[in-house]
């Protein structure tokens, strides 16, 4: 579905991407990890669109994803970034119809909204003002409202089935643990509907439990990609977070605890 070609990204005279390639299937949870700074979050902008490659290629489905009509890419790929702004007063259900408007179907989707609500557990949240909440039922609601974007597979003209593309910067940031692990749970539940995740993850235990693929990064490279078993690896661990040999061999013990959990 994805396919990220040699892809670099630069500011100034500092490399924040460096030729980065891997492909990411529908369907496919993929975890991207890495220390502060390993260029996680610019990778996931650069798919999202909001901003372009200095060298590479982003190919959807075998097409330039540059060459996607806004429209058509916002009905494929639904993106929810670390923190998003809305100081107005909407109501917790017009926050998540916005999530409609590639549609154009805002004020006609009313099951649609229901069920992304209910899925993210905050349907019993819809009459309340959206600054009124906590932080993290406001992250729960904007999670409603990027997966209401995708919720059902888009259409060509010749009426082919479309693939859809899921990507969460730090999405559970605000979030207790307990939350944290039931958000994630219910992303694979999206996911298992042909959809592909990249969410860029800070909790390594948490991707050890959500994920079937990691992408861990060190300075702008890839630095191990592979099947989620990596993060049982001590040395691996050790060598992409700087990390003690005591507590790299902790955290590879406590992932494969999660593996085995789930």
């Amino acid at each position: 579905m994805i396919k990220v070609q040699e892809l670099s990204l630069f500011s100034r005279d500092k490399i924040l991407v460096n030729n980065i390639s891997f492909e990411l299937q529908s369907g496919e949870r993929l975890a991207v990890l890495g220390a502060n700074g390993a260029g996680k979050s610019s990778l996931l902008k650069t798919l999202a669109s909001e901003r372009s490659p200095d060298q590479g290629n982003l190919l959807l489905d075998g097409e330039l994803l540059a060459g996607y009509p806004a429209r058509l890419r916002a009905k494929r790929i639904a993106v929810l970034p670390q923190q998003v702004e809305l100081a107005f007063p909407f109501k917790v259900q017009q926050v998540v119809a916005m999530g409609r408007i590639p549609h154009g179907d805002e004020h006609h989707s009313e099951t649609l909204q229901r069920e992304a609500m209910q899925l993210m557990d905050v349907w019993h949240l819809r009459q309340r003002s959206y600054p009124s909440l906590s932080g993290g039922e406001q992250q729960r609601v904007q999670l409603a409202r990027v997966l209401l974007q995708i919720w059902q597979p888009p259409q060509d003209e010749n009426g082919r089935i479309l693939s859809r593309l899921l990507l969460l910067d730090e999405c559970t940031s605000a979030l207790d643990p307990a939350h944290q692990h039931a958000v994630m749970q219910q992303v694979k539940q999206f996911a298992d509907d042909h959809v592909a995740v990249m969410a860029v993850l800070h909790d390594i235990a948490l991707a050890a439990s959500w994920a079937d693929r990691v992408l861990l990064l060190k300075q702008g490279k890839v630095w191990a990609q592979g099947d989620v078993n990596l993060l049982t690896e001590a040395a691996l661990l050790q060598q992409v977070y700087d990390l003690p040999a005591h507590l790299a061999q902790r955290y590879a013990e406590q992932n494969g605890a999660w593996l085995r959990a789930g």
